[in-house]
């Protein structure tokens, strides 16, 4: 019981009972360092080399209008090379199951390639800055093509520098650890940390604001017994 409301005093950023080996985290809340605006793009064609040609030729010009300039970065999140395009099977009575069109369009085959991209700058130019990209998004297909698609997605914030948060945490942490001590019985008292290489945890809080957090632990060292003396 008196462990129980010495406990009640620790400090609001531990998250465990005081025990051997009891296990911590501490909490930090931040905002966003970056803005980012997805960007998706399909290409279709008859020819496989043609289309894979043209995704590549879309994907220079995306880099061409972020190269040099800084707080602005094109990142590649997903591309894939001309494919077949799947068709759709459909039920024919007494002849079961076939590719519709198979019979017509027979050696006819469609192919597909696709990319993704996010489209960052700094979180703090704002709406300016979402009107850039915007902007670097914009007519990057053929205009009132079928066969050439993007897709310009939500704009949303990102916390692309959790690992700069580190130090903070770490101190913090030892700042909690030495606050506890006061409140706990007297002894040897070990502050562990056993995810220190680890990466810095990071949650999503809504809107511009991110949670980033460390985990610790607390033990207490039970001295060695003395060897009785004759």
């Amino acid at each position: 019981m008196r462990l129980l409301a010495l406990l009640l005093l620790l400090p609001l950023t531990l998250a465990a009972a005081a025990d051997n080996g009891s296990a911590y985290h501490v909490r930090m809340q931040v905002d966003a360092d970056h803005l980012f605006l997805p960007l998706s793009v399909t290409i279709k064609g008859k020819d496989r080399a043609a289309v894979d040609a043209r995704l590549d030729a879309i994907r220079k010009e995306l880099e061409k209008r972020f190269a040099d300039q800084p707080g602005w970065e094109l990142r590649e999140v997903a591309s894939e090379f001309a494919r077949a395009e799947t068709k759709a099977y459909v039920s024919r009575p007494g002849s079961g199951s076939k590719l519709f069109g198979d019979e017509e369009d027979k050696g006819d085959v469609t192919y597909v390639a696709n990319a993704r991209w996010e489209l960052h700058t700094e979180a703090d130019k704002g709406l300016k800055g979402l009107e850039v990209l915007r902007t670097k998004a914009a007519d990057l297909v053929k205009a009132k093509s079928e066969d050439e698609k993007q897709v310009i997605g939500e704009p949303a914030y990102a916390l692309t520098n959790p690992q700069d948060y580190r130090n903070e945490l770490l101190d913090q942490i030892k700042n909690d650890f030495e606050e506890a001590k006061k409140h706990l019985p007297e002894g040897q008292w070990k502050l562990e940390l056993p995810n220190l290489s680890g990466p810095v945890g990071v949650r999503a809080l809504g809107g511009k604001r991110y949670e980033v957090s460390l985990d610790y632990g607390m033990s207490f060292v039970t001295p060695k017994p003395e060897k009785a003396t004759k």
